[in-house]
C-alpha cells in the first residue's frame, strides 16, 4: 500500500504509484541504507513514482523500476530514456554534461571507443604488476600494527593512486584530489560540491594543455592526441571525459571496497573459506558486488511514453537502481542469500546496454588484487568491538572501516 507522499506529485503520475519511503529514524539512511533499499523492494511494485530522491545530485521526484527485465529495457532503448542531462547540471558537482555517459548514440559511440581500447581487458591486464605492487606497499603499511581504518589507509588511497597513474594524473596532488572527492561526494551544501567540482575541472583542463605540450603514456594524453569525426577531441570535451573519469575511478570502487571488506571482517568463516580455496576469489567478489549493486543511474523521458501501462511524461526521470534488479529473483535464485560460488551471477552490478560500466575490468581486477593480498599479508581480521558504522548519502560508501587482527 503506498504510502502518503508529503511532496508534489506531477499531476500525471497516478496516486496509487506514489511510494514515499521516508526513513524510519532519521540516520537511517546512513546507518543501514540496505535495509531501506530492501524495504522499498519488498513492499514496492515493479514500477512506481518515488516523490523524495535521496541522491545529493538531484531535487525533485523520480520514477523508479525495480526488475532486471524493466531495467535492461530502460538501458537499452535510448531513443525514449535518453541519458542527457540526467546528472551534471542542477544541483551535482558538474554543470556540464559528463562525456560519454551523458551522450546517446551515436555521439555516445564515437567518445565511448576510445576509453574502451584503454579499458579493456588487454590493457588492464598490463596494469596487474604495477597494482599489485601498490596494493602490497599499502598493506605492508600497517599489517604489523593490528589495526587500520580500512577506509582511510587503503580504500580511499588504492584506487586513487591507480586512477591518476593510469589517466596521467599527478600523483603529487593525491590528498587535494581526496580531498575534493569527499567534498563532491559528502559535501554539506551545493555550493561546496560545487566548488570543489570547479577545482577538479580547472585541475584537468591546465593538466590537458600540459600534455599537448608534452603528452605521455597515460590516458589524458591518448586523448588529448585522439580526434573524433577528423578533428581533435574540444577541450570542453576534454573536460567533460575526465571529470566523468575523475568521478567513475574513485568512489565506486572505494564504495566497493569497503562493502566487500565489512562482509569478510564479519563473517569470519567466508573469509577463511577464501583463504582456503583463493581461487575463489573472483566469484565471491562477482556476489558481493551483485548483492550490494551500489550504483544509480538516470534517464531522462525524451519524449512522452508509456511503459509497461504506466504512462510517462517528457522530462520525467526514471532511476535506474541496480541493487533491485541485481536482488530480482526472475535472475537470480535465492537473492538474499549471499553465495560466494555462485555461477553463473548475471547481476546488473555493473550497468547494462551501451552504456555500462567502460571501468568494470579495471574495478574487478582492483578488488580481486585488494582481496588476495590483504588475505595473504594480514591475519585473519575482524571489525573493532563497538565500532559504530555509517555510510555517506551518495554512493551508499562506508564512511570508515576500523579492522583489527592478532598482529
Amino acid at each position: 500500500m503506498a504510502e502518503t507522499a508529503a511532496y508534489e506529485i506531477p499531476v500525471h503520475v497516478p496516486p496509487e504509484l506514489v511510494y514515499d519511503f521516508e526513513p524510519k529514524y532519521p540516520s537511517e539512511e546512513l546507518k543501514e541504507p540496505y535495509a531501506l533499499l530492501g524495504r522499498i523492494r519488498e513492499q514496492a511494485p515493479d514500477i512506481f513514482y518515488l516523490p523524495r530522491d535521496w541522491r545529493p545530485s538531484r531535487a525533485g521526484g523520480t520514477w523508479v523500476v525495480q526488475t532486471a527485465e524493466l531495467m535492461r529495457e530502460v538501458f537499452q532503448n535510448g531513443e525514449v530514456f535518453s541519458s542527457r542531462a540526467v546528472v551534471g547540471g542542477g544541483t551535482a558537482a558538474w554543470p556540464r554534461k559528463l562525456v560519454p555517459l551523458e551522450l546517446d548514440p551515436p555521439e555516445h559511440t564515437k567518445y565511448r571507443k576510445l576509453l574502451a581500447t584503454e579499458f579493456s581487458p588487454k590493457m588492464i591486464n598490463g596494469l596487474e604488476e604495477p597494482l599489485r605492487k601498490l596494493s602490497a606497499q599499502l598493506i605492508d603499511g600497517f599489517a604489523g600494527r593490528g589495526s587500520v581504518d580500512f577506509m582511510d589507509e587503503y580504500a580511499r588511497v588504492f584506487p586513487i593512486i591507480a586512477l591518476m597513474e593510469l589517466v596521467g594524473f599527478p600523483l603529487e596532488r593525491r590528498e587535494q584530489f581526496s580531498k575534493w572527492e569527499r567534498i563532491m561526494f559528502q559535501g554539506e551544501t551545493i555550493e561546496q560540491r560545487r566548488a570543489a567540482g570547479i577545482n577538479v575541472a580547472s585541475m584537468i583542463a591546465e593538466l590537458a594543455e600540459k600534455k599537448r605540450v608534452n603528452p605521455g603514456d597515460d590516458l589524458l594524453s591518448q586523448l588529448v592526441k585522439a580526434d573524433i569525426d577528423g578533428e581533435p577531441i574540444a577541450q570542453d570535451k576534454l573536460e567533460d571525459m575526465g571529470f566523468l573519469l575523475f568521478l567513475a575511478g574513485l568512489d565506486t570502487v572505494t564504495a566497493g571496497l569497503g562493502h566487500v571488506f565489512r562482509y569478510l571482517a564479519e563473517h569470519p568463516d567466508e573469509q577463511q573459506r577464501l583463504r582456503d580455496d583463493p581461487e575463489l576469489i573472483p566469484d565471491a567478489i562477482e556476489e558481493l558486488v551483485r548483492y550490494h549493486s551500489w550504483i544509480n543511474t538516470s534517464r531522462m523521458l525524451a519524449r512522452d511514453h508509456e511503459f509497461h501501462g504506466v504512462r510517462m511524461r517528457e522530462g520525467d526521470h526514471v532511476m535506474c537502481a541496480t541493487f533491485f534488479a541485481s536482488h530480482d529473483p526472475a535472475i537470480i535464485p535465492d537473492p538474499e542469500r549471499i553465495d560466494l560460488g555462485r555461477a553463473p551471477n548475471p547481476h546488473l552490478g555493473f550497468g547494462a546496454g551501451v552504456h555500462r560500466c567502460a571501468g568494470s575490468h579495471l574495478a574487478r581486477r582492483e578488488l580481486r588484487i585488494a582481496v588476495t593480498q590483504m588475505l595473504e599479508r594480514v591475519p585473519p581480521f575482524r571489525l573493532k568491538e563497538g565500532a559504530e558504522l555509517s555510510y555517506d548519502g551518495g554512493l551508499v560508501c562506508l564512511s570508515s572501516l576500523p579492522l583489527v587482527w592478532d598482529a
